[in-house]
């Protein structure tokens, strides 16, 4: 069960496997209004062949190579990837969240940072 933390999703990060079934996705918004994104890779349309059942919390919307979802927050949201009849190697998809960094002056003047928004766990 993977789980991607909210400064992977701020970066953008791949799949960690290919992706050979259906997945349940649960994301843990700990923030106001935070948009993630599924997105093809490598000229791949995802979308074509799969598609999002079971929204929770969230709305999508779709094109063939990506999708945009809201989530407003603090909240818990979940949805299923259906991925059809064809599995998404994992280089041709890519997660990301519009999470934020909070800045904080530290005592040495350094800053410290912290993230918020939307962590991953999908299985």
């Amino acid at each position: 069960m993977p789980t991607i933390s909210k400064v992977d999703l701020y970066n953008g990060v791949t799949a960690s496997a290919d992706i050979t079934s259906n997945q349940d996705f649960v994301l843990t918004n700990d923030a106001g209004n935070i948009y993630f994104n599924v997105e093809g890779q490598n000229n791949t349309a995802l979308f074509n062949t799969a598609k999002f059942t079971s929204l929770v919390n969230c709305s999508v919307v779709s094109g063939s190579k990506n999708a945009g979802f809201s989530v407003k927050g603090p909240s818990t949201a979940t949805f299923t990837l259906d991925i059809g009849s064809t599995n998404i190697a994992k280089e041709n998809i890519k997660f990301k969240a519009t999470n934020s960094l909070t800045n904080f002056p530290g005592l040495s003047g350094n800053n410290t940072g912290s993230y918020f928004g939307i962590s991953l766990t999908y299985s």
